[in-house]
């Protein structure tokens, strides 16, 4: 049941509002903006006393407004309120403005609709996982993609696949648009509503395609790229920092893209540790095919038996990197296996080697190996 009040629009009420710190908007039965206390007011670009007033829609100008308005949702459905509805309302001079929507109708005794309050919480779009770092790098790639955003051009972004996915959907969430208007390009425009418009995206070979339709009006085209590449002048370019400039910040950002693939599960540090390693020596596109099958694999918590033990990926040669010497490591511990398998018997663990016991002594005293 929605909230029942004699008189919801009164003096009493709009004074409560006023001292609240959040931004409070009331409507009346026609969805007529009653009041906006100063906060709203701020938030929406409304200097005190500029004149407000007309419907809700025609004022926040929100991306929902039209088509699931949180107001009717709950109206319809009878509840008392709707809270965290997630929205873009645009500011008076026409800027994005992601909100989180709290309605709170109220009715007259008998059920006739009377009125609402809004409170808009504004939010901050999420980053994604490859900007997800705190270095030099990380924080400098956000303030780009940050502008690229706000100016509104299409952009040609140059990294590895998965790191270009990513920061194309940030740079959408950075305009202001909800995630649903972010679509990946499947070679047509069939399927996909043209109004509100969004951001489209497409990757290298699938670029071409896009580039050459006919796209609907107020559309952004954000193209990924291995390379630079010759493209339309309009277009920003956008080159990713590498792997190595965000070493430091790759425990956190493989982290996030977890949280993103399966946000309840856990991960071990060591699982961490190693995937960063696996990231700069393999890259995103090797590491994302590792991340989803681990993710498969476990239950509540990654741990590094989840992990893939062929070739590159097993833990010897995790363990054999942790060494000063991975080479002189690895020929140690080769040697300790086969001396103790032989009982340290040397000649007989010289012949399984191949070579002579001479050699095999000066090599154990090279590696400080001494007999048990």
């Amino acid at each position: 049941m929605v909230w029942h009040s004699e008189n919801p629009l009164d003096g009493a009420w709009i004074e409560v509002l006023d001292q609240l710190g959040e931004a409070v908007i009331v409507l009346d039965d026609q969805r007529t903006l009653h009041h906006v206390n100063d906060v709203a007011r701020r938030l929406l670009g409304y200097e005190r006393g500029q004149k407000l007033g007309g419907r809700c829609r025609l004022t926040t100008r929100g991306v929902d407004c039209e088509n699931a308005c949180p107001l009717t949702f709950a109206l319809e459905s009878g509840m008392d309120r709707v809270e965290d509805f997630t929205t873009t309302y645009h500011t008076n001079d026409g800027r994005a403005l992601p909100l989180s929507v709290t309605v709170i109708p109220f009715c007259s005794e008998d059920g006739e609709f009377q009125g609402a309050v809004e409170i808009l919480r504004p939010t901050a779009p999420q980053p994604g996982f490859f900007m997800a770092g705190s270095s030099e790098a990380a924080d400098s790639l956000r303030e780009r993609v940050r502008s690229l955003a706000g100016a509104g051009r299409s952009v040609l972004i140059v990294g590895e696949p998965p790191a270009c996915r990513d920061v194309a959907g940030a740079l959408h969430r950075f305009s202001g648009m909800p995630c649903e208007l972010f679509q990946r390009w499947t070679g047509t425009w069939d399927g996909i509503n043209p109004w509100p418009p969004g951001t489209i995206y497409a990757f290298e070979d699938q670029a071409e395609s896009l580039l050459e339709s006919q796209r609907p009006d107020g559309w952004r085209v954000v193209v990924g790229s291995r390379t630079n590449r010759e493209i339309d002048p309009s277009f920003e370019v956008l080159d990713l920092p590498s792997l190595e400039d965000l070493a430091s910040d790759l425990p956190h950002m493989i982290r996030s893209w977890l949280e993103e693939i399966a946000p309840r599960k856990t991960v071990d540090a060591a699982v961490l540790e190693r995937l960063s390693r696996m990231a700069r020596d393999r890259g995103l596109e090797e590491l994302e095919e590792v991340l989803v099958s681990a993710v498969a694999a476990s239950n509540d918590r990654i741990e590094e038996r989840h992990l893939p033990t062929d070739g590159y990926h097993t833990a010897l040669v995790d363990e054999l990197l942790r060494a000063a010497n991975p080479l002189a490591a690895l020929e140690e511990q080769v040697l300790r296996e086969v001396l103790e398998r032989c009982g340290w018997r040397m000649q007989d663990a010289a012949e399984r080697i191949g070579i002579s016991r001479v050699t095999l002594w000066r090599k154990m005293k090279d590696l400080g190996i001494d007999r048990p």
